[in-house]
Order: C-alpha cells, then sequence, then structure tokens
C-alpha cells in the first residue's frame, strides 16, 4: 500500500504525463477522479492526502471530508473557486501554479496595450470595410514618455513593466504587499493609494488575484479619476471590476477605451452590453494560453504537492496562516 494518496480532479483518461513524472520518487497513488456529484467527490477525497486539478468540487463541505489531507494544489494562477477559508480551518495548505504563464499573461496586457494605442481594431475594421482613411481612429499617444499604471506587482505585474520598459514609460504601481527593494530593482515608483494610479496614468494594467480584499476594488470612483485619452486594462479576473459600472463609464466616455480578458461572467454571455460598445477590445480569458503554460501548470502544481508532502512548506503556498491549524502530528514536519 503507497505512503501517500494523491487525488487528481479531471478527466478521468488524462495520461497525467507530467504529473506522474513529478512525483515519480515519492511512494504515492495517483487516483484519477472525475465526480459526478458531490456526494461522490466527498467519497473519493476522504483518505486523500493531497488533491489537484480542476473541478468544482472544492468548496467546504468536499473539503471538509478530507480529513488527511494536507495540500491542494490548482492548475492555475486563480484560486478563487476554491474555498480557501475552509482549507485554511481544515489545515489544508494551498497552493496554485505560479510563474506558469506570467510571461503569457504579460504578453496579452502588452498586446491589449498596443494595440489601445495604435488603434488597431478599429482601422483593420475600418479598411476591410473599404474605408481608406483613418477619421477618429489614428493612434492617440506616443506611449515612451507616457504613464503606465500597474495594479499588483507580482509576476505578471513585473513582466509587464520589464517588457514596457524598453518604450521609456514612467510606471507607477500600486501593491501594499510588495517588498520595496522589488520596487527598487525594477526602477518603478510606487503610490500608495490605488486611486493615484488612475488619476496619473495613461494606461493602467491591473493583474491582480481574485480574493475578498480585491472583489470590486475598481469602479466608478476610479474610472471617474481616468484621463480622457487614458485606456484601461484587465488581464486578470473579471470581478476585480465593477462590471455595471465598467459599462457605464465606457459608454459615457470617462476614458478612452479598453482591452478586456475577463469579465464577472464566463463564459461571457453574448448579450453582455460590452460586447455592443466601439471602444472596447475583448478577448476570452486567453491571455494565460500557451503550450508552454499548458506543461508547466501541470509540473508546478505537482512540485508544490511533493514538497508539502516531503514535509516542506510550498513555494507558491497561498493561506499562510493556515499554519495556525495544521494538526500538531504533522505540524513538526512543515517548515518555512
Amino acid at each position: 500500500m503507497a505512503k501517500f494518496k494523491v487525488v487528481v480532479f479531471g478527466r478521468d483518461n488524462d495520461p497525467l504525463t507530467h504529473e506522474r513524472s513529478e512525483l515519480g520518487d515519492l511512494d504515492c497513488e495517483i487516483v484519477q477522479a472525475d465526480p459526478k456529484s458531490e456526494g461522490e467527490a466527498m467519497e473519493i477525497v476522504k483518505d486523500a492526502d493531497a488533491i489537484m486539478g480542476g473541478g468544482w468540487w472544492q468548496n467546504d463541505r468536499v473539503i471538509n471530508s478530507a480529513d488527511k489531507c494536507q495540500v491542494l494544489a490548482v492548475y492555475s494562477h486563480g484560486f478563487n473557486h476554491i474555498d480557501v477559508e475552509a482549507c485554511t480551518k481544515k489545515g489544508i495548505i494551498v497552493t496554485n501554479s505560479a510563474g506558469m504563464c506570467a510571461e503569457e499573461v504579460s504578453n496579452q496586457a502588452v498586446a491589449f496595450l498596443m494595440a489601445l494605442n495604435r488603434q488597431v481594431p478599429w482601422l483593420n475594421s475600418r479598411l476591410k470595410g473599404g474605408t481608406w482613411d483613418a477619421g477618429p481612429f489614428r493612434p492617440k499617444g506616443t506611449i515612451d514618455e507616457e504613464v503606465l499604471g500597474i495594479v499588483g506587482f507580482g509576476n505578471i505585474g513585473r513582466a509587464v513593466a520589464r517588457k514596457m520598459s524598453g518604450w521609456r514609460m514612467k510606471t507607477l504601481v500600486y501593491d501594499p504587499y510588495i517588498a520595496p527593494w522589488i520596487i527598487k530593482e525594477y526602477g518603478v515608483e510606487r503610490v500608495l493609494k490605488l486611486n493615484d494610479i488612475f488619476s496619473r496614468s495613461d494606461y493602467v494594467v491591473v493583474v491582480v488575484p481574485l480574493n475578498k480584499e480585491t472583489y470590486h476594488m475598481v469602479g466608478a470612483e476610479q474610472f471617474r479619476l481616468m484621463k480622457k485619452t487614458a485606456f484601461f486594462i484587465n488581464v486578470c479576473r473579471g470581478s476585480v471590476v465593477n462590471e455595471p459600472d465598467l459599462i457605464t463609464a465606457l459608454k459615457e466616455k470617462w476614458f478612452a477605451a479598453a482591452g478586456l480578458d475577463v469579465f464577472e461572467k464566463e463564459p461571457a454571455d453574448p448579450k453582455n452590453p460590452i460586447f455592443q460598445l466601439d471602444n472596447v477590445i475583448v478577448a476570452p480569458h486567453v491571455a494565460g494560453s500557451s503550450v508552454r503554460s499548458a506543461v508547466l501548470s501541470r509540473q508546478r502544481a505537482a512540485q508544490q504537492v511533493k514538497a508539502v508532502l516531503q514535509g516542506s512548506w510550498p513555494m507558491a503556498g497561498q493561506n499562510p496562516e493556515v499554519r495556525a491549524n495544521i494538526p500538531m502530528r504533522r505540524a513538526h514536519k512543515v517548515t518555512a
């Protein structure tokens, strides 16, 4: 009998090549599960030492039935679909696949920024429609010497700053949790108030995780502060933004235009008013997608599980407060 049981939620015909490779030198049984009900999920995880993968069964009832579980690892940057509070109370470490798609998501932000500045989508449609004259859709600003505001300065925010530094932009950063030496390393200016990002920037890029603190952190108050010529870009999670406020701001042209990869409800309703507006460009939550990120997501998730089962704190642990609730029988094994 194996020492550990690792449950992987997802398709039960998935070969799990990368997961098996990363966990290969652990004495563990990997159990694939594609539960059709909450009760079935509860039965599957009751003796699991680790839970991995997608699916929507990681609610409080399923989590509370996992009496042996030490770690729950998701295959994405975002973990807002997990009941982190329930995991913390249960003594389960929550990890994500941090860094798996920082380059890809930052690329999407930069692509939006460039497309908005150069008016690419509108010029493309206009010319294909038979109109040579650019009309009102000429490039708006210079990018160089304009102001970039980044909300959230984790892996993705830093990648955006690095990529745009070559354009000689002045970069402002709002992130109350970032260390001062990182600000210095990237040569950016830290602002202490979220609203300062919106009032001073020509381009605002939002890249924060979705949690209780960031839910609807951006709304009418912030949009009203933006310059009429400014652009807003969201490539993290839709619910970080109050979507009705965003729609109003775009309709009334409080700022110039937006680039959106994410929405409050996904898949987005085709009748969403955002899709009827002529000053927004959109994508169906694909910012993190690439051949590489698909592999890294699996590798990183398995690496986090391996670290915990070996008695270490994982690189991407997302609920450090769980230390107080880790059962005493294994508390001595988990080190920072």
